[in-house]
């Protein structure tokens, strides 16, 4: 005698399935198919069409995606790291290794030592001005 298994059991399992995937990644990358399982598992209860409980989970898994992941990354920030990196355009520092045109140098800036460069040779203890970060790279001009 076959094992069959209703379909409020598989989607019961699939939404399980997912929301483990979900609690694991802690990305928002399978909430949204956990949720088309949720409307799929209602509809089975009072649709036996399985081709349209698969409609409705995909439908559901979409829509879900589509409406819900804007608000939640706005509101959890999802995916951005911040930094203050930002902080050292406009300031200034002191050369330490002389900039050439064709090579980097280091200057100090904040207290820290950074790798830099510029369009115009600037010899050590020359006083910079940060214009832009690169990397880990920062581009300088004379100040």
């Amino acid at each position: 005698m076959p094992l069959s298994l209703s379909p409020q059991i598989i989607w019961t399992a699939l939404m399980i399935l997912f929301v483990i995937l979900e609690i694991i990644s802690l990305g928002l990358t399978s909430i949204w198919f956990a949720l088309g399982a949720l409307a799929a598992l209602i509809t089975a209860f009072f649709i036996d069409s399985l081709l349209l409980q698969i409609i409705v989970f995909v439908l559901a898994s979409v829509l879900s995606l589509v409406f819900t992941k804007p608000l939640v990354k706005r509101h959890l920030h999802v995916g951005e790291e911040k930094t203050n990196i930002d902080g050292y355009i406009g300031a200034t520092g002191i050369v330490t290794k002389a900039i050439t045109t064709h090579e980097t140098g280091q200057i100090k800036v904040n207290g820290q030592i950074w790798t830099a460069y510029s369009e115009e040779e600037l010899p050590e203890g020359t006083t910079v001005e940060v214009e832009s970060v690169s990397g880990v790279r920062l581009k300088v001009k004379k100040g």
